[in-house]
């Protein structure tokens, strides 16, 4: 089991987001924004964090580079997840330095794929 980090202002989607990631057996915290995520990573250790590009105060991008930066925190398998599927934002998105880059809106499949990848688990590892 791994603790998975879900940061979005859209409780809607930190809702969905939860109950995929809980299927698959793994502890979820949420927090809708970037600060209550840097609180979040203070206390607890995270093995993934699905976070959202455009949230109020500081950016998604911005808490993404801050975490690859940090050498406690850098081992962090980070989604950036946005819903603009524009050149500008895979540009942006991309310089953040995430392991994933996705477009909202996720469906159960495309988690399970996800938590494969970048921890081990999910449907594709039974």
């Amino acid at each position: 089991m791994s603790n998975v980090l879900v940061v979005d202002d859209d409780a809607n989607v930190r809702q969905i987001l939860r109950e995929f990631i809980e299927r698959e057996g793994h502890q979820v915290i949420e927090s809708a924004d970037a600060s209550e995520a840097r609180r979040a990573l203070a206390v607890n250790p995270v093995d993934l964090i699905f976070l959202d590009v455009s949230m109020p105060g500081e950016s998604g991008t911005s808490l993404c580079q801050s975490i690859k930066d940090d050498p406690e925190c850098q081992h962090i398998k980070v989604v950036l997840l946005t819903g603009y599927d524009g050149e500008r934002a895979w540009t942006q998105g991309l310089r953040s330095g995430p392991d994933i880059f996705a477009v909202k809106p996720v469906n159960r499949e495309r988690i399970n794929v996800l938590l494969n990848e970048l921890l081990g688990t999910g449907e594709g590892s039974k």
